[in-house]
C-alpha cells in the first residue's frame, strides 16, 4: 500500500517549483520517456532484424551528422528569437515522422533515414530544452533547475526503456517507436495550452547585456576549449554506454560470456532506475560545490566504469558481475555531469551568444554519437570484443582529469 504521507511529501516538494519550471520539467520528461526506449533499444532492435553493428553505428552516425546541422540553426534562431514554442513542436512532429520510419523499417536503407530524423529532432530539441531551463526556472537558480530536469529525464528514460523492454517482448518488437509517437503528441498539447506562461517569462527575464558580455567575455574565450573537450568525451561515454554497452552484453568477450537480448534490456532498465534515483541528490550536492567540480568527478567515474569494462572482458562469469559494478561508476558519472555541463556552459557564455553556447553543448553530445558509435561498431565488427575500445577511453578520462586539475579558472 502506499504510503499517503509519502505522496503528500512527495507534492509538496514538487510545489516548491515556479509553474513555468515545472512546464519544461513536463515536458522533458515526455521527451525521455518516449526517445529512451528509441536511444537504449534500437541497437538491439535492428540487431534482431539482422543489421551489422557497423551499419547499426552508422545509422546513429548519420543521425549526429544530420543533428549538427539543425543544431547551429536552432542556435542561431535563439540567439534572435528567444522563442522556444516552434522549435519544440517542429521537432515533436519530425520525432513522429521518424518513429513511423522506423517502425515499418526492415532493412537498413529506411533505418538509416528514419535515424537521420531523429537526428534532425534531436538537433532542434536539445539546444532549446537546454536553452529554456535558466529562463523559465526564476527565482530557483540554475544548479538546482538543471538538477530537477535530468531527475525528470532520468525518469523518463528509465519509463520508457523499462516499458519498452517489456512491451517489445510481450506485443511487439518495436513498440518503444509507437510509445515514442504518444509522447511527442503531448509534448505538442502541453506547448500549445501553456504558450502564454511561455512568453510572459522569456520576456520577463531581462539581463543588462552591456555588464554581463564585459564579464563573460573572457571566460567563454578562455575556458571554451578545454570545457568542450571534456563534454565531448563524456558524451562519447554516454554514446557509448547507450549504443555499444547493450551489444556488448549480448555478445561474447574474450573469455566473457554472452547474455540474452531480454536479460541485456532489463539490466539496462536497472541501471536507468539507478540514474534516477541518483539524479536529483547527485545534483542538488554538486550544486553546492564549484563550477567545474562536477565535470572533474565525472571523468574520474567514467574512467573507472570503462576500465572495469575493459578488464570483463578477460573473465568468463565474472566478468558479467564486473561489468554491473561499472555500470554503477557510469551512472555516477553520468548523474555528476549532466545537469553541471549545462549549467557551466550557460553560464559562462555571453548573454548575446548564450544560444549559440547551448547549440555548441547539444552538438557535443551530437559529436559523442558521431564519434562513438561508428568507430566502437567497426571494433567490435573487426576484433569481435571492445576490450581495446574500454582502455582507450579510460586513458583519456584519466588524463583530461588531470589537465583539469593543473588548470585554474
Amino acid at each position: 500500500m502506499v504510503n499517503p504521507y509519502s505522496l503528500k511529501t512527495v507534492k509538496l516538494w514538487w510545489m516548491q517549483f515556479p509553474i513555468q519550471l515545472k512546464l519544461i520539467t513536463k515536458i522533458r520528461f515526455f521527451a525521455s520517456f518516449g526517445a529512451g526506449g528509441i536511444i537504449y533499444l534500437t541497437s538491439l532492435i535492428f540487431n534482431k532484424v539482422g543489421l551489422s553493428a557497423t551499419e547499426i553505428g552508422l545509422g546513429f552516425t548519420l543521425s549526429a551528422i544530420i543533428g549538427t546541422i539543425t543544431r547551429f540553426i536552432t542556435g542561431n534562431y535563439l540567439n534572435k528569437n528567444k522563442n522556444i514554442e516552434n522549435p519544440l513542436k517542429i521537432s515533436s512532429i519530425l520525432g513522429i515522422i521518424a518513429s513511423l520510419c522506423l517502425i515499418v523499417s526492415r532493412n537498413s536503407l529506411l533505418y538509416i533515414f528514419g535515424q537521420s530524423l531523429v537526428g534532425a529532432a534531436a538537433g532542434i530539441y536539445w539546444p532549446t530544452a537546454e536553452f529554456a531551463v535558466p529562463y523559465l526556472c526564476f527565482p530557483i537558480n540554475t544548479k538546482k533547475a538543471y538538477a530537477l530536469v535530468r531527475s525528470s529525464e532520468a525518469l523518463g528514460t528509465f519509463l520508457g526503456v523499462f516499458s519498452g523492454s517489456l512491451l517489445n517482448s510481450l506485443i511487439y518488437f518495436k513498440t518503444n517507436f509507437i510509445n515514442d509517437i504518444f509522447c511527442l503528441i503531448i509534448i505538442i498539447s502541453l506547448i500549445s495550452n501553456k504558450k502564454e506562461i511561455i512568453k510572459k517569462n522569456l520576456n520577463y527575464f531581462k539581463i543588462n547585456n552591456a555588464k554581463e558580455i564585459s564579464i563573460t567575455k573572457n571566460n567563454w574565450h578562455k575556458n571554451t576549449i578545454i570545457i568542450f573537450t571534456s563534454i565531448i568525451l563524456l558524451t562519447t561515454c554516454l554514446a557509448l554506454n547507450q549504443v555499444i554497452l547493450p551489444l556488448d552484453f549480448v555478445k561474447r568477450g574474450i573469455f566473457k560470456d554472452s547474455l540474452s537480448e531480454t536479460i541485456t534490456s532489463y539490466i539496462i532498465s536497472a541501471q536507468l532506475i539507478l540514474l534516477f534515483i541518483m539524479q536529483w541528490p547527485i545534483g542538488n550536492w554538486l550544486s553546492k560545490k564549484e563550477r567545474f567540480f562536477g565535470i572533474k568527478f565525472s571523468l574520474v567515474n567514467f574512467g573507472i566504469s570503462t576500465f572495469l569494462l575493459f578488464i570483463s572482458n578477460y573473465f568468463q562469469t565474472n566478468g558479467i558481475y564486473i561489468m554491473l559494478i561499472a555500470i554503477i561508476f557510469s551512472s555516477i558519472g553520468a548523474t555528476s555531469f549532466l545537469p553541471t555541463s549545462s549549467d557551466i556552459v550557460f553560464k559562462i557564455a555571453p548573454p548575446n551568444k548564450k544560444g549559440l553556447a547551448t547549440a555548441l553543448l547539444s552538438q557535443c553530445f551530437a559529436l559523442g554519437y558521431l564519434l562513438g558509435p561508428l568507430i566502437s561498431g567497426r571494433i567490435l565488427d573487426y576484433y569481435g570484443t571492445t576490450s581495446r575500445l574500454w582502455i582507450l577511453i579510460s586513458i583519456a578520462c584519466f588524463t583530461l582529469t588531470i589537465s583539469l586539475l593543473n588548470k585554474k579558472y
